[in-house]
């Protein structure tokens, strides 16, 4: 297959991945910002998501010069529709329907019916509208249709190249999507007021699993232990949750091989994943055996890992090396 249409099929991969990812995180976070941010101001409820999703920097160029500010609307707007930040929804959602196009000869019919609709009706939405009737109700028919194409993926694709492509860019994704959820979320527990602490992080520790779809899958098993600790090994553990981090680069690992990539490409992809999972392994060991809390700086590895991982998955197939959020 040409570099050119493996980047497209990879790169499809990503972008319905995070759009998905960013509509639960949007969601969950905004329907709970009164009970986790009663005792802060207003502004921080909003830098805090911006936060999460790794676009302080951009957001600021395009804020912070006009009386608009940080708030409510400025922020839901450049999340879901803001064209200048290429990571917003309606971004993502127009480059994944780009490269579908290009690639309709690759893929079926329905996908790229599928993408086209979706398109078209994000593009007639705005953040005025969504205020009007109801965000939760805006961002769960956003689910709704990345969790159809995700599904479509799944359901219609012949399992050759073309969809291991889609499924590799799917999976490294949601690896670096979940450890910057975690990231920021270890951050936020971090800044709450003492008298608030035990509440407070079990409000955040909340929002982190259902952030990632995980909270009743996390309450079957330590149904009376909800920690961030608890969480945290289970986001980047379970071998059984499909958001979790181990899961994804199993899965990764599955569809590399397959792709029988150039031996230099897939010896980098390689130790990348192992590097990541060695990582993860030693942050774990260390909470479990009592000898220190997660750190910023144990989280940091885990970001700069995956990042790793992202580049080398980006250089051994693909023509250009892109950088994601």
């Amino acid at each position: 297959m040409m570099n050119r249409y493996a980047e497209l099929l990879f790169w499809a991969g990503r972008y319905m991945e995070r759009v998905g990812n960013y509509a639960r995180l949007i969601d969950v976070n905004y329907h709970m910002r009164h009970e986790l941010y009663g005792h802060q101001d207003r502004e921080y409820i909003w830098e805090r998501l911006v936060e999460t999703t790794g676009e302080v920097r951009r957001f600021e160029e395009l804020y912070s010069n006009i009386n608009a500010g940080t708030n409510e609307l400025t922020v839901l707007h450049f999340l879901t529709f803001e064209r200048s930040n290429t990571n917003s929804i309606f971004a993502c959602v127009q480059q994944a329907r780009n490269n579908i196009r290009t690639l309709r000869q690759l893929v079926p019919a329905e996908l790229w019916e599928m993408i086209n609709s979706f398109y078209i009706w994000l593009k007639d939405q705005n953040v005025s509208q969504i205020m009007l009737q109801s965000p939760h109700l805006f961002y769960q028919k956003v689910r709704e249709w990345a969790t159809l194409l995700s599904g479509a993926v799944d359901s219609i694709m012949i399992r050759g190249q073309e969809w291991d492509f889609i499924q590799a860019g799917k999976y490294v994704e949601r690896t670096d999507n979940t450890l910057r959820i975690i990231s920021a979320v270890h951050r936020q527990i971090g800044k709450a007021p003492a008298a608030e602490g035990h509440s407070y992080s079990y409000k955040r520790t909340v929002v982190l699993l259902k952030s990632v779809g995980g909270f009743e899958a996390f309450r079957r098993l330590h149904a009376a232990d909800v920690t961030f600790e608890k969480a945290l090994e289970f986001m980047l553990m379970n071998g059984q949750f499909p958001h979790s981090v181990q899961y994804a680069l199993t899965a990764l690992g599955r569809h590399f091989e397959k792709l029988q990539l150039q031996e230099d490409g897939g010896n980098a992809i390689a130790e990348a994943a192992v590097q990541l999972s060695g990582t993860i392994q030693s942050v774990v060991a260390s909470m479990a055996g009592g000898e220190s809390d997660v750190t910023a700086a144990d989280l940091s590895r885990l970001l700069l890992a995956s990042g790793r991982l992202g580049n080398a998955a980006a250089s051994a197939f693909l023509s250009d090396v892109h950088v994601g959020a």
